[in-house]
């Protein structure tokens, strides 16, 4: 996920490397960080393996007085940024956060491209949902499974956790869906004016 991460920040621009590291928190965050240790490491093993290199600090478009390491994405590079972003395979348990990352930086993809990897992500908010109210049937229709912990607490408190996750991955969901009906907004746009430019080049 830091690869990714990493890789798509400096698909916008150079970045001085403390740069990287406060955007990097900020967007994972507030329970999950980057330490400084973890993230020098990994910009090494990119500029070693070529998908990274040292780029001149006045290329930024944050200037500071603050030293620091420049970093700029290579074509090598890019290439990666495009494998990892098309992977839907890798850290499945994970893939809701990689999401949201992938999200930000969809247009770098083709348009095709993004369709796919919002279509994917709706289909896995859609497994997760009727993973859970398979689990809640089972529950329901074999109540001898519970009879022995019944006068407890723990019966209700599984059945509300199963509604809560439920409504979690419905607001996913949606919110994807929402995402995909903004690609299919802008898509439509511009159809509409490329017809429209058509039309006026033939006047």
């Amino acid at each position: 996920m830091y690869e990714l991460l990493v890789l798509s920040l400096l698909m916008k621009f150079p970045l001085h490397a403390y740069l990287i590291s406060k955007i990097s928190n900020d967007t994972i965050g507030p329970w999950e960080q980057v330490s400084r240790g973890t993230l020098s490491t990994l910009l090494n093993k990119l500029d070693k393996a070529g998908l990274i290199q040292e780029a001149d600090p006045t290329t930024v478009p944050f200037p500071t007085e603050r030293p620091s390491r420049t970093f700029e994405i290579t074509n090598k590079g890019k290439d990666r940024f495009f494998e990892l972003m098309m992977d839907t395979k890798k850290n499945i348990g994970n893939y809701q956060k990689i999401f949201r990352i992938k999200a930000i930086y969809l247009e770098f993809l083709s348009e095709e491209d993004q369709l796919y990897l919002v279509n994917h992500y709706i289909k896995y908010c859609q497994t997760a949902i009727e993973h859970i109210k398979m689990q809640q049937l089972e529950f329901d229709e074999n109540p001898e499974q519970v009879t022995p912990i019944q006068g407890t607490s723990f019966y209700s408190t599984i059945g509300s956790l199963m509604r809560l996750n439920t409504e979690q991955w419905d607001l996913e969901r949606q919110w994807a869906t929402h995402l995909k009906e903004q690609m299919m907004s802008i898509k439509n746009d511009k159809r509409k004016d490329d017809s429209n430019d058509t039309r006026m080049g033939k006047r």
